[in-house]
């Protein structure tokens, strides 16, 4: 007769073997079917009215114009505001974008950050009346989170110029077409040229 702690044992085996099992299943099926592979991948999405990675497009397209926000932005703190455009800048440096920052999440760090004093010293070097040369020399206090809502007010304007870009595909996807056309009779020419097929212009009539 078998014991409590015996039967516990078996049958901790057969669910352990039966997970096992389960793994293997779902292994082979996915190398054996790739839809079902991609229907488990978090960015797939189930909507028959979108692309299947359109959650993953979503975020890489706000990513990218994001990071085109904050290069438009620096470009316009340099001519207009050099303290912040500084903090930024430094905020870079030290916080650098890679392929898998979430820009959201940078902004959200960026705007929680504390009011900060920079000191510009090309504009402190200027003379001026003595309490603006006194408050430049002293510096400035910089809100990050201003400058966040720079950047967001920003990439809003970079989205809405590239709303018409999907209307300049059809456009773009001829002149694809049509390079690849012109690329094979070059191509064509020269191999008939290199075997002597292509008559001269003294062969024709």
């Amino acid at each position: 007769m078998l014991t409590a702690p015996a039967l516990s044992s078996i049958a901790s085996h057969a669910r352990e073997r039966a997970r096992t099992s389960c793994i293997d299943v779902q292994h082979r099926c996915a190398r054996r079917f790739p839809r079902l592979k991609a229907k488990r991948d978090p960015d797939y999405v189930e909507d028959y009215n979108r692309s299947p990675f359109y959650t993953q497009t979503e975020r890489r397209f706000v990513d990218l114009i994001t990071v085109q926000a904050i290069k438009n932005t620096l470009h316009y703190l340099q001519e207009t505001n050099g303290e912040v455009h500084m903090y930024l800048h430094s905020y870079l440096v030290e916080n650098p974008i890679t392929s898998e920052t979430d820009m959201d999440d940078y902004l959200s760090r960026l705007a929680a950050t504390p009011l900060t004093r920079v000191v510009d010293p090309r504009r402190s070097s200027v003379p001026g009346p003595r309490e603006e040369e006194e408050a430049l020399r002293k510096g400035r206090k910089v809100s990050p989170r201003d400058v966040c809502e720079r950047i967001m007010a920003c990439r809003l304007e970079v989205a809405k110029e590239l709303g018409g870009v999907s209307n300049q595909l059809n456009v773009r996807n001829n002149n694809v077409l049509r390079k690849a056309l012109e690329a094979t009779f070059r191509d064509y020419d020269d191999v008939t040229e290199f075997r002597g097929e292509k008559k001269s212009n003294d062969d024709s009539p």
